[in-house]
């Protein structure tokens, strides 16, 4: 398999267990089993930090691509 094929298979497994994950743990927050002060803001912070890990992911792993691409791996 080519190395640009990679980074983005990688780029997607990444991105769909950090997805999973934020949507466990806000299911987590909303029924009640992780207790928090405002669930708002714990709602919140959980989906802004998921997501910046999404793009910072995404971001890096489609430069690996194109790197790749453009050497021809």
């Amino acid at each position: 398999m080519k190395k640009s094929t990679l980074a983005l298979l990688g780029m997607l497994v990444i991105d769909v267990l950090i997805l999973a994950g934020t949507a466990w743990f806000v299911m987590t927050i909303r029924s009640g089993a992780a207790l928090t002060v405002p669930p708002a803001e714990a709602i919140s912070t959980v989906t802004t930090i998921g997501g910046g890990a999404i793009g910072i992911v995404t971001g890096i792993l489609l430069v690996a691509f194109f790197v790749h691409r453009k050497r021809g791996d």
